[in-house]
């Protein structure tokens, strides 16, 4: 079986979290898990830059497998239009990959258990996508 695909994950709470890392895998591994665009907008770019970000993080539940370079950000709807702006821009230069964010237009579970595992089946599915037309290696924000 091939390597499981390092991405950064950005949420809002742990709890639901735990169940998209969980329902990421095996194809995906959340190596880093941001809880709010403030601490995205110091630690992405250090991640994209290949830096370590500090350890006593207790709010990072990912792996912390930094051996591998994040090959996309998956964002949750809880962050806004203006927060992924601000986000990339301090990330301009170090990005080369995907940025991914909820199509709030599309029908979605109530918060919960369901609402996670939802979100992860449209994330894997667009990431296919991505894959399939060789849009992996470059910088842009994709809905799923």
């Amino acid at each position: 079986m091939a390597s499981p695909i390092p991405v950064i994950l950005c949420g809002r709470t742990q709890h639901i979290a735990k169940g998209v890392i969980a329902a990421l895998r095996p194809e995906f591994e959340a190596i880093h898990l941001i809880l709010s665009p403030a601490t995205g907008k110091t630690q992405i770019p250090a991640l994209l830059r290949g830096e370590v970000p500090p350890s006593d993080d207790a709010d990072n539940i990912g792996t912390r497998d930094y051996s591998k370079p994040p090959a996309a950000v998956i964002l949750g709807a809880g962050y806004e239009d203006s927060h992924v702006a601000e986000m990339r821009e301090l990330c301009k230069s170090d990005s080369k990959i995907p940025w991914l964010k909820p199509d709030l237009s599309k029908p979605a579970p109530p918060l919960g258990p369901d609402y996670g595992k939802a979100m992860v089946q449209r994330v894997k599915s667009r990431l296919a996508e991505l894959s399939a037309g060789g849009q992996m290696n470059g910088d842009g924000v994709y809905l799923f």
